[in-house]
């Protein structure tokens, strides 16, 4: 049992594409922007790191992990989604 079947890898491969896409348009950000961006790096860094902890650790804590990484990678997305929607304005 795949301890991070509630993330597909689909999943994320698309948040992959909108982080890498927006990562092309920063220089263009607002400052408001930048530093929401700023904050999403470091969110994106830390549910990476996560993600590839806990396919490391699927036999110790899987529904713990599992969580977290879903509420990080969620709150990831989120916050790309957000900075995508403040560009279209």
């Amino acid at each position: 049992m795949s301890m991070l079947k509630l993330i597909t890898r689909a999943e994320v491969d698309a948040v992959a594409q909108i982080r890498d896409e927006l990562k092309l348009q920063a220089h263009l950000f607002k400052a408001e922007a930048k530093d929401h961006w700023d904050r999403a790096e470091v969110s994106w860094a830390h549910v990476m790191s996560d993600i590839n902890a806990a396919r490391e650790s699927v036999d110790r804590s899987g529904v713990e992990i599992s969580t977290a990484a879903q509420l990080l990678f969620e709150t990831v997305r989120d916050s790309l989604q957000d900075i995508r929607k403040s560009l279209k304005h």
